[in-house]
Formats: structure tokens, C-alpha cells, sequence
């Protein structure tokens, strides 16, 4: 039967979350401030009663609600209920002495280390024998590495308070730093002595030794340099990196560890035997052991025929300069010395022509190459270079780009810790690649990579177009890129993204169209689009070392926006707008210049994915739709 009762329905129970909740509501009964505005008068009447009161009420009222969020560990929190209690100007001297201390503690676990320095020093000068507040300026200047300082705080609370247990336990954490730093400081010195005189003692071995030291200004990126043998007993062996070039075929080998008193002959045989088959690079089969002849060119320009049982130690002492002769030895360059291997031929060097082949090995013209920096000879069947020239090789290759672009593979040999560098190019080709990579630089944004496959084939282009096309020909001169990579676009297509330094941008803008144009030609299917190389800066924080305010230019979105604008150029951007979707993503879509859209229409996918691919954000590009009367 159905309840056909009458009356007031009773209210359903609520729960004790519920009720607790209700009471929160209840301005007398809030555990804290609701965070948005609140126009309760009671509220309102509560709150004033904060502020009313004696200085040193006011002020009481703050300490015990910066305690309570102190012991909730929300110590920014609990900082500015102190700061408003010492605002507050208390005449209690201990209350404000207590005040400092307490923001001090919440400063010293926010590691805001300055700050707890003053507050100490502004408690210490109302109490100097406030122990609270050398406790926390010993744990402050530890933090710091300024241990004496922390050590001297430490015992003058303890000349007063010599029971104080925190100090002492603060006293022995910071002997015990301060032991540890100077131990890892002697070992750090002991260890630059030692370093020092190594180097001194190398440097006495290879004067002993007559080498002509040439060291590159800004120091050697060599993987291997001169050192002491580590297995003689007596420590005057030295090891040193030998460069073995063979300039009929404009190629080389490095040893990396020739011991001094080992034979020529030795490497030789290990390198070149007469069973193997000969090197790729060896047409013609010369290169074996029994028929190869090692050349040592001096300082001074002569030409030292090496023996086949001679040391290294031998040849150094035979480039020796005779008693009133100028200073003359062999050349250690970049920490490396270099000889020549030919193969024997009976009337090469009285007549220049190769007993096995014919060609003319223009040993003649090499021995006059000894005396000026001559030029390449070109011979029958392959180029061979002056000695001269063969001498600086290590200064040509010593620029850092250049040789990690250059000279990238290792391959080990079997011997003791030798290393054939491959491939070394062809003089013609070798100031090709220096020509390339000087349109290369590498601004404080740029990758710290070599040059790919990608920069190397931009900065060719640039080239060809200086040379082939007058009209660039002065404006791509002084041009520069410092990046290029390329970048997958919708239907299968890519572009090309090269990068320029800042300060060349407006240079690039004078000729980007005619520039783009060329070469897009050049690179055919694919898209061309410059953008400058800009740097973006964090945020500074409060841990940040440097305090100087960052450049607006410098900032994330700044950057993204310039990055825009390099993209279209020299279309305006007429407009933007952002779209949120549901999912919380956004879409920026960006409006050009209408008169733009028959040339630009076709690279707008480009556009959209080289900034994807930038920036991480989706944009799409669009033209306004222009009403036609």
C-alpha cells in the first residue's frame, strides 16, 4: 500500500565529511583564506582583527602563524608571515630577535643563504649572544664552502654556551668538510705539479732531441701526442705520433705510438708485407717492403735519406746541424713529425723518371721545392706535392673544423698501437673542403657537429653561385651560413632549413629571392627557406648564477615569432589567431599578405612543417579571403 503520509519530509542525513565541510565555510571556523574574493562582512571583520592591536601583538599574531606553516614545512609561506611581523616593528626586542631566527630557519631550507646571513646579523646586533642565530649563520656559511667563517661562529656561540649540542654537532660537520676540501685541494695541486713537471721534463727530451717545435696558438685537438714510454724502467723512451706521407698518390698514415728506438725498417715490414696484397691506393704495386725508401725533411729544408736499421733516435741525431751551422732538426708540428716514403727507383732521383712505371716522379722539382714553396708538380699517372708543401700539412690541417670533418675514420693496425688515418685528399681537393667549410660557421647556437653531408652541399652551392653568377657574386662573398638540415614535408617532398647568423640576416634579405630561386633549381623538389640562428634564454630563477635581466629578444616567444616572420619573408604577416581545441591543443593560424598568394601558395606545407619541426607547435598558414565588388 502506497504511504499516503502528511507533513514536512524530513531533511536526508548528512554525512561527516559534509558537516565538517559546512563548518569551513564558517568564517570563525576557516583553516584558511578561500582564495577568491570574498565579500562575507564577518570574514571581512575577522580579518581586520589581524591588524589591530599593539605593534608587539600584531607582531606575536604573525610569529604563531609563521609557526604553524613552518611545521608544516611551507616555508615561503611561513617567510612572509615573519616579514610582516618584523614590518609590524615590534618594541619587544626578544620577539624580534625571534622573528629574524625563525624567517632564518625558513631561509636556510629554501638554500636563500644571503638571506640568512642578514637576519642573523640583524639578531646578533639586538643579542649578541643570540645562540639560534650562530647556529644558523654556521650552517649558512658551510653551504656557502666559507668554512673558517662558519668554524668562527661556531666558537663564539660555544665561548657562552659551551653545552649547546647543534653547535658542536655543526662544529664537527664542518671540520670535516673543511679536511675533506683541503685534501682534494693538495691532490689537486700535487697533481698539476706533477703535470708541470712532465711537461718540463718532455719539453727538456725533445730539445735533447733537436726537434723544431711549432704548437698551434690555440693548442692541439690531436688524439695522440709526444710522451714517455710507460713500460721503460728509466722513463727516457719517448713515444711519439709519426706521419708517414706518400705523395705520389696524395695519401698518408699515422703511427701512433713510435717508440724512438724502434726501426724504421720495422714499421715498414708490419705496414707494407711482402706477402699481403698492396693497398687500394697502390696502383701500380710499388708499396711493398723491400722497395720503399723513407725521406726525413728538415727544418732547414735538406732532405735526409733514413737507413733501413735506423732508429728513430738516429734520424734525429742526423738532422743534428753541423758545429756553426744554424739551428736545424727535424719539425715537430702539432705535436707530430712527419716523413716521406717513396718507392725505390734507381734513376728517379738523378734523372725523375720511376725505373717500374715511367712516370715522372719530378724528384728533381721536389729537392727544388726544398728551397721555395713550389708549386704542385702534375706527373704522368698521379700529383705529386713539394715536399714543402708536404711539410705543412699539419699547419693546413690544423684548423678544428676542418680536420674533424676531414679526417674521421681510424682504422687500427695490427701492430703496437698504430693508426692509419684514411683518405687523406688531394691538395686540390683539400683547399676545396677548407674553401667549403669557411662558409661554415658555427654561431654560440649552431651545432658543435662537422659539417654534414646536408651544410656541405648548401655551402657548395653558395659557392658555384658566387662564382657563376655575377650579379651575386659581391653580395655572397662575405655570406655565412651556420646551419642546414632538411625537413620531411606532406606528399613525400623536403625542405631545406638554412640557418644564417644574426648578423647577416639583412644581408641574406637583400638577395633572398633571386637566392631562393637559384637554389631551388639547384636542389631540385625541394623547398629553400632561411631563418636566423637566434639564441633563446631561460628564465633567470633564484638559484640563477647570472642576475643580468634577460633581453625580451631572447625569450621563448619572441624567438618562436621571428622565427614566423623568417619563414615567410618577405610576405607580411597580416594576422594571427589561436584556436584551443577540447583536448586543451592548440593551432595558431597565421594570415599573409594576400598579394603574396600565386608565389608563396605552393610553400605553405613547407612553412607549416618546418615550424612544427622548430618549434614543437602546429600552425597553419592561410591568405584572407578578399571580397571582389
Amino acid at each position: 500500500m502506497a504511504d499516503t503520509s502528511v507533513g514536512p519530509v524530513p531533511k536526508p542525513s548528512k554525512t561527516e565529511e559534509e558537516v565538517l565541510a559546512a563548518f569551513d565555510s564558517v568564517p570563525l571556523f576557516m583553516k584558511s583564506l578561500p582564495e577568491e574574493e570574498n565579500q562575507d562582512p564577518t570574514l571581512s571583520a575577522l580579518q581586520s582583527l589581524i591588524y589591530e592591536g599593539t605593534p608587539d601583538e600584531i607582531a606575536q599574531n604573525f610569529k604563531e602563524q609563521g609557526n604553524e606553516y613552518y611545521v608544516g614545512k611551507r616555508y615561503r609561506e611561513a617567510v612572509g608571515f615573519y616579514t610582516q611581523g618584523v614590518d609590524a616593528k615590534p618594541t619587544d626586542k626578544p620577539l624580534l630577535e625571534a622573528l629574524l631566527c625563525n624567517r632564518a630557519a625558513c631561509n636556510l631550507e629554501l638554500q636563500n643563504y644571503g638571506s640568512v646571513l642578514r637576519d642573523c646579523s640583524k639578531a646578533l646586533t639586538l643579542n649578541p649572544k643570540s645562540s639560534k642565530a650562530y647556529y644558523r649563520s654556521s650552517l649558512a656559511l658551510l653551504s656557502l664552502g666559507r668554512h673558517e667563517e662558519a668554524l668562527d661562529s661556531c666558537d663564539r656561540c660555544l665561548s657562552y654556551d659551551p653545552n649547546n649540542s647543534g653547535v658542536k654537532s655543526a662544529r664537527d660537520r664542518i671540520l670535516k668538510e673543511k679536511e675533506e676540501v683541503e685534501r682534494k685541494e693538495r691532490e689537486k695541486q700535487e697533481r698539476i705539479r706533477k703535470e708541470e713537471d712532465e711537461k718540463s721534463t718532455l719539453k727538456m727530451a725533445l730539445r735533447q732531441r733537436n726537434f723544431v717545435i711549432f704548437n698551434k696558438p690555440g693548442g692541439s685537438i690531436s688524439p695522440v701526442s709526444p710522451r714517455f714510454d710507460p713500460e721503460d724502467p728509466t722513463g727516457a723512451t719517448l713515444i711519439l705520433p709519426v706521419f708517414f706521407l706518400y705523395p705520389q698518390y696524395a695519401t698518408s698514415d699515422v703511427i701512433s705510438d713510435f717508440i724512438e728506438d724502434t726501426t724504421f725498417a720495422a714499421h715498414i715490414e708490419a705496414m707494407f708485407p711482402p706477402q699481403s696484397p698492396p693497398p687500394e691506393w697502390d696502383k701500380e704495386g710499388e708499396y711493398l717492403a723491400g722497395n720503399l725508401v723513407v725521406y726525413a725533411p728538415t727544418y732547414r729544408k735538406r732532405l735526409l735519406k733514413v737507413g733501413k736499421k735506423m732508429t728513430l733516435r738516429d734520424v734525429c741525431n742526423a738532422a743534428k746541424a753541423a758545429q756553426g751551422q744554424p739551428t736545424d732538426g727535424l719539425e715537430l708540428k702539432d705535436g707530430c713529425l712527419s716523413f716521406v716514403v717513396m718507392p725505390k727507383a734507381p734513376n728517379s732521383i738523378l734523372n725523375g723518371h720511376s725505373a717500374r712505371s715511367g712516370a715522372q716522379t719530378s724528384w728533381y722539382h721536389v729537392r727544388k721545392g726544398l728551397d721555395s714553396d713550389s708549386e704542385p708538380v702534375v706527373c704522368a699517372t698521379s700529383t705529386v706535392l713539394g715536399i714543402s708543401l708536404l711539410n705543412n700539412i699539419l699547419t693546413w690541417w690544423g684548423t678544428d673544423h676542418v680536420k674533424q670533418s676531414l679526417f674521421p675514420e681510424f682504422a687500427h693496425l695490427a701492430y703496437r698501437g698504430s693508426v692509419t688515418w684514411k683518405y687523406l685528399p688531394t691538395l686540390t681537393l683539400f683547399a676545396k673542403m677548407s674553401t667549403i667549410t669557411n662558409k661554415i660557421v658555427r654561431t654560440a647556437n649552431a651545432p658543435k657537429t662537422p659539417p654534414d653531408e646536408t651544410e656541405t652541399s648548401v655551402a657548395q652551392a653558395l659557392i658555384d653561385l658566387e662564382n657563376n653568377v655575377p650579379e651575386l657574386k659581391n653580395e655572397l662573398r662575405a655570406l655565412q651560413i651556420s646551419a642546414a638540415r632538411e625537413v620531411d614535408v606532406r606528399g613525400g617532398k623536403t625542405a631545406i632549413v638554412i640557418f644564417v647568423p644574426v648578423p647577416q640576416l639583412k644581408a641574406f634579405h637583400t638577395v633572398q629571392q633571386r637566392l631562393t630561386r637559384e637554389l631551388e633549381k639547384k636542389f631540385s623538389d625541394r623547398h629553400v627557406v632561411f631563418i636566423a640562428q637566434r639564441r633563446m634564454l631561460r628564465k633567470p630563477t633564484r638559484n640563477s648564477r647570472v642576475k643580468q635581466k634577460r633581453p625580451r629578444s631572447r625569450t621563448l616567444t619572441s624567438v618562436h615569432e621571428k622565427i614566423l616572420e623568417d619563414l615567410v619573408f618577405p610576405t607580411e604577416i597580416v594576422g594571427k589567431r589561436t584556436r584551443v581545441s577540447v583536448d586543451g591543443s592548440k593551432l595558431l593560424k597565421v594570415f599573409l599578405d594576400a598579394k603574396d598568394a600565386t608565389s608563396l601558395e605552393y610553400k605553405l606545407d613547407s612553412f607549416s612543417s618546418v615550424y612544427r619541426r622548430l618549434t614543437g607547435k602546429d600552425v597553419v598558414f592561410e591568405f584572407p579571403v578578399v571580397s571582389q565588388e
